[in-house]
């Protein structure tokens, strides 16, 4: 499959803002005269290259009435543990895969390294018997893929949004992301598929933000998003599993570590104990 760039290789931090700078000139030359283009760019680390952006949902072979199905009972047993009830499906969705139900929701991120950190961080799979494998950072035009799944106007470089507010939005072509919502997909015909979207969310929760989370939503097709539009809206970086290690530690020394990133209390406890076992 070819995709926008060709494979670079990563072997360390300085490595990746190398890469980073030289594909943003490129872009630059590509995209003319619209250089705003190039600032849209959102990363994805998988921690084995061979890995398909296929979402969970999808991956497990759920169907759209099973989604709805899932919402519901959600719904029905969650009430009494919630400070705030969801009041749109949207943010149903969303408090769903933060609870890790499957989803057609794959997570993004608009900060390179903590891409590569999911990218390097060890599995627990991994072992002596069973070694870490080349990960991957794949790199993404968010606005490039919308041209395809939503029809975004060619001099729009904005991005729409998960959500059923009409303050929250300015363009129409918003209520299209709409009929990605599983109210809109039931009873459709695998014919009515639509490619993979890209949107922003309310970054409701500490994890979100810590993430700079934004996410893509597959519609009924289960093809991998990189495969959308003969991949001219990604490219990726292969991390080789010898680097892995010390890439994970030189992230981790410039404070990207799991409490940084799932701020919760459990992960404050761990990382006390890991610190104090480096002393």
């Amino acid at each position: 499959m070819a995709y926008l760039f060709d494979e670079g290789e990563i072997r360390g931090i300085g490595s990746l803002l190398t890469a980073l700078k030289a594909d943003r000139i490129k872009l630059r030359r590509l995209l003319q005269p619209r250089p705003r283009f190039v600032t849209k760019v959102w990363f994805r680390g998988l921690s084995n290259i061979r890995y398909k952006q296929v979402p969970t949902f999808h991956r497990e072979g759920y169907k759209i009435e099973d989604e709805i199905y899932l919402m519901n009972l959600f719904k029905q047993n969650s009430h009494e543990l919630l400070s705030q009830i969801p009041d749109n499906e949207w943010e149903w969705m969303f408090l769903m895969r933060h609870h890790e139900l499957p989803s057609r929701l794959l997570d993004w991120t608009e900060n390179p390294l903590v891409g590569l950190y999911f990218a390097v961080r060890p599995r627990e799979e991994e072992s002596e018997s069973k070694p870490a494998k080349d990960g991957v950072l794949w790199c993404l035009l968010p606005t490039r893929l919308n041209r395809l799944a939503l029809g975004w106007p060619d001099d729009d470089y904005s991005l729409p949004m998960f959500t059923h507010n009409e303050a929250e939005f300015t363009r129409g072509e918003n209520d299209i992301l709409n009929l990605y919502l599983p109210s809109q997909m039931k009873g459709l015909s695998r014919r009515a598929t639509r490619p993979p979207a890209a949107a922003i969310a309310k970054r409701a929760n500490r994890r979100m933000q810590a993430q700079a989370a934004v996410f893509t939503i597959h519609h009924m097709n289960k093809d991998p998003l990189e495969n959308s539009g003969g991949g001219i809206h990604v490219w990726r970086y292969r991390i080789p599993a010898q680097s892995k290690k010390s890439i994970y530690a030189n992230l981790r020394r410039i404070g990207i570590t799991e409490r940084t990133l799932f701020p919760s209390l459990d992960n404050v406890a761990k990382e006390a104990i890991e610190v104090l076992g480096g002393l």
